[in-house]
């Protein structure tokens, strides 16, 4: 937003075009250069393109600024266009490019609220700002590789997280430095253009935009088998998982401390190695144990049955027809199709999705117990979500917010920086006469807030 701010303020719309396959805004101020916005991949990339004469729906308008919310992902170009006659009020315009993974997309609106045009997802509603995180949290995160917790940060992506657990030592330092915002080093990072050198070995460049045609740098293929993928997060998901033993000594150690002792910031194992610690001022010596007791107990079922999923899927890379798709549904094996995927919590608990309207249906109303925790998305279309949970009291907060987690990723809100999501007993929910499948009616409920990511939900998916 900086660089095109620089560079295209105070100037006049040259060419404007919003391309729907592939989706793309194509946009250009007289005497600078022009910008096509990639939205047909899940990184956005941002090329220089060459200009046209046709200015669409923008035709006379002036840029007025380029911004960037904070930690929204998204970027905004104001424009205004002087009234048809002397003394007449001027027009104004906002156009929208959001940069959201699974919200990929843009509009054009005008002062009003009048949509003048849009391509690609529907935007996302505008959100609270993630947390600042403190030093301390961002070091104890990165030594135990905890890249979901440093995503909750503000200004923290994949790339961003990954270049903090590379060296715990200095990640406090390093977050610290990008949430002021300092001027940009752009660099390539395998083949990525990135605002700063993420990387060891990174290479030099001039802007964040990129040349024209450039389709990702170098090394990089087109097109990747998605198997690959899921091969390598379920490898680095095995070796994290070779820490079990330390969470457990670590809580252990918290469980043997004295009844009200606050949890200290890190702890020496039996080995004499160094444990940090997270926690928030609210917690209890005893809560954080059993947070660690869950992660230990979910690292053991990834090394029991990751190794076997790993060899399953580099056999069919192997296979002769490496594009024949790999099944694994339970309708592949010869047994009847659910209406549901089945995913596993922290705590073990089973959490059932359904699949569509009509099996959100029969998960709730045939596949589900009258006590069973139901969940779904507030005031968005989305998949039934049932956590198994028949006991009396509460669901365990960790279990009920990755459940919340995967109503809030399969439903239309996931693109949100925050989604609320209700739940209830499965008693609560009824289904009017004559509604259209998925339809329910929910008598009672309570909410939780979730913030949905494709790394959290992974994390859920790989352990599952």
């Amino acid at each position: 937003a900086r660089e095109l701010d620089a560079a295209w303020r105070g100037r006049r719309v040259a060419c404007f075009a919003l391309d729907a396959r592939p989706a793309a805004v194509l946009l250009g101020a007289a005497g600078a250069p022009t910008v096509r916005f990639d939205l047909s991949r899940p990184d956005v990339r941002v090329r220089h393109a060459p200009p046209t004469k046709d200015r669409g729906s923008l035709d006379g308008y002036e840029i007025v600024s380029v911004q960037a919310p904070t930690d929204e992902r998204r970027i905004v170009v104001h424009l205004t266009k002087p009234g048809k006659f002397r003394g007449s009020a001027a027009r104004e315009a906002e156009l929208v490019v959001s940069v959201v993974p699974n919200a990929r997309g843009a509009v054009l609106l005008s002062s009003d609220g009048h949509r003048f045009g849009a391509v690609g997802s529907r935007i996302p509603p505008v959100g609270a700002p993630r947390s600042v995180l403190a030093a301390d949290d961002v070091r104890a995160a990165a030594a135990r590789g905890d890249a979901p917790a440093l995503l909750l940060g503000r200004w923290i992506g994949p790339q961003v997280a990954a270049w903090l657990i590379a060296d715990p030592s200095t990640a406090g330092e390093r977050y610290a430095r990008i949430v002021t915002l300092p001027p940009v080093e752009p660099a390539r990072c395998d083949g990525e253009l990135l605002p700063f050198p993420l990387c060891d070995d990174p290479d030099p460049a001039d802007s964040l935009i990129g040349p024209a045609g450039d389709a990702g740098g170098p090394g990089r293929p087109a097109r990747e088998d998605p198997r690959t993928k899921a091969i390598e997060r379920m490898r680095q998901q095995l070796e994290l998982a070779r820490a079990a033993p330390k969470l457990r000594a670590a809580a252990d150690a918290l469980m043997a401390l004295a009844e009200g002792a606050a949890v200290p910031p890190s702890l020496t194992l039996p080995d004499g190695t160094p444990f940090a610690l997270s926690s928030r001022p609210t917690d209890s010596a005893p809560a954080v144990a059993e947070r660690l007791y869950a992660r230990a107990r979910a690292m053991v079922r990834a090394r029991a049955t990751l190794p076997e999923r790993i060899a399953r899927l580099e056999a069919a890379l192997a296979a002769p027809v490496p594009d024949r798709p790999v099944r694994e549904d339970a309708s592949a094996q010869g047994e009847p199709r659910r209406s549901y995927k089945r995913f596993t919590s922290g705590g073990g608990l089973e959490i059932r999705v359904g699949r569509s309207a009509k099996d959100n249906d029969a998960l709730t109303f045939h596949d589900s117990s009258p006590d069973d925790v139901w969940l779904h998305a507030r005031g968005a279309s989305g998949s039934h979500v049932v956590l198994r949970w028949t006991r009396a009291e509460r669901p365990p907060a960790a279990d009920l917010e990755e459940a919340a987690l995967l109503a809030a990723w399969h439903s239309r809100a996931r693109g949100s920086t925050v989604v609320p999501v209700d739940w209830t007993r499965r008693r609560y929910v009824r289904k009017p006469r004559g509604a259209a499948p998925g339809s329910v009616m929910v008598a009672r409920a309570e909410t939780v807030f979730v913030r949905p990511t494709a790394v959290a939900v992974r994390a859920i998916r790989d352990r599952s």
